[in-house]
């Protein structure tokens, strides 16, 4: 294990500044995982770990899924809290935090049903909420077209709780394109979740195995020529004083009537 005691130290390079997602994380393709939760979620899951940088008790806390991982002594930091906030730029509420290398994008071939599509939505802890939800009601593929915030921005990962771990998370520049490969499969439906005059509400909507639920922007919602190409429109009734809910929100309710309600 490696003592740092100078904030200056270039060997935890990757820790410093941490008020956003550092330049060099996303050119370096990493994240960072912070906190307790989601650096064990971190450790059991399958991703590439770079390193962890921890407090000296949270070492002993975690020696057994640390040792589980192989993790070699050059790739294991600890400093005092002091020079740990110095290095991140702000006061941590836990001392803990791990590396880890960004997997690739899953082919859209390969996604899971149901599954979730992302279209411009552009606040990292939305997209962060939206697929711990994701994880806590089943669904396995996350989509994330070209103008959503990647679910591996810090605030993203640590909203999550790590759920993002464990998801698939397929890329694509052109969300029209990979909707329509994906309904080559007739079975296949695209629902999109936006309160228009024309959705159907959700209490009245029988959901497929294969449904891919989009959801839109956090400002204007889905965009009218994504939304003229989807097979269904579904909404949630609230108190009409109200525009709407919150996409992350609104994500949860969805998802929890898709886990009770798929047909088949």
């Amino acid at each position: 294990m490696i003592v740092i005691n100078d904030s200056d130290d270039t060997r935890i390079e990757l820790y410093r500044h941490l008020h956003g997602t550092p330049v060099s994380h996303t050119e370096s393709g990493v994240f960072i995982a912070e906190g307790a939760k989601t650096t064990r979620a971190l450790l059991k899951s399958k991703l590439e770990i770079v390193s962890i940088f921890a407090l000296p008790e949270f070492y002993e806390e975690y020696s057994e899924l640390i040792n589980r991982r192989s993790l070699r002594s050059e790739q294991l930091f600890t400093a005092d809290k002091a020079v740990m906030n110095e290095i991140v730029g702000f006061r941590l509420h836990e001392g803990i935090m791990a590396i880890g290398i960004q997997p690739e994008s899953v082919p859209i071939e390969e996604v899971a049903f149901p599954a979730v599509a992302l279209s411009g939505i552009v606040n990292s802890e939305n997209v962060g909420a939206i697929i711990r939800n994701c994880a806590a009601f089943g669904v396995k593929s996350v989509i994330v077209d070209a103008t959503t915030s990647s679910p591996y921005l810090r605030r993203s990962v640590r909203v999550s709780m790590g759920a993002v771990f464990n998801i698939n998370i397929h890329y694509v520049k052109n969300i029209h394109q990979a909707l329509f490969s994906l309904r080559k499969d007739k079975t296949v439906s695209i629902i999109s979740a936006e309160l228009t005059e024309d959705s159907k509400d959700i209490q009245d909507f029988a959901f497929t195995k294969k449904s891919v639920i989009v959801f839109g922007s956090e400002g204007k919602g889905i965009a009218p020529d994504l939304l003229a190409e989807c097979d269904h429109v579904i909404s949630i009734s609230i108190n009409p004083e109200i525009d709407s809910l919150n996409v992350a929100a609104a994500s949860g309710i969805v998802l929890y009537e898709l886990s009770k309600r798929k047909s088949g």
